[in-house]
């Protein structure tokens, strides 16, 4: 799940969410019914990338966007606004949608008067109820659980004895020639 975010928001993300999105690539988020705020963000969108459960062991991601393409889901503007939002920092998490066919789209879209949620669940490229997963309460866990994982694990290790002591700790060192 992924709540589009206006930046400046990460120690209150329920406050900087504007709209939930979808991943569909590693690098892009799909925002069906798109708000006017996105075309607008001068300083900057967020992407608060969410693994659900939240206590299932995925990490919270925060990217930033690069680009934004909005459009309409009909012809000639109707239907609601999309965007697309692309980012350089690939996710680590699967996309949530599954494939499907433009003409498949493109009649549910139709079925539906332009409403691309109600079209993805009709063709089942994502599962019912999504659009309506991200709430003011579980924003609210992601910023304790992003908090949490941001803390790093240290650890103390005594040095290996013989002349490549620091190998073990350090990854590019080579041991020496025997």
């Amino acid at each position: 799940m992924v709540s589009v975010q206006a930046r400046g928001f990460a120690e209150k993300p329920w406050e900087g969410h504007l709209a939930t999105g979808l991943l569909v690539a590693p690098d892009e988020v799909l925002v069906p019914s798109a708000p006017a705020e996105l075309a607008e963000a001068g300083e900057g969108i967020d992407l608060l990338v969410l693994p659900l459960p939240l206590d299932g062991g995925g990490r919270v991601e925060r990217l930033a966007v690069e680009r934004v393409l909005m459009a309409s889901t009909l012809p000639d503007g109707g239907g609601d606004r999309l965007a697309v939002l692309g980012f350089g920092n690939a996710s680590r998490h699967e996309p949530q949608v599954t494939g499907f066919s433009g003409p498949d789209l493109d009649a549910a879209v139709r079925e539906h008067q332009g409403d691309l949620w109600a079209a993805l669940e009709t063709i089942g490229a994502i599962a019912p109820g999504v659009r309506d997963a991200l709430t003011p309460d579980l924003l609210r866990q992601a910023a304790t659980t992003e908090d949490a994982q941001r803390a790093p694990a240290f650890e103390h290790r005594a040095l290996a004895p013989g002349p490549a002591r620091l190998c073990p700790v350090i990854k590019v060192c080579a041991p020496p020639r025997s």
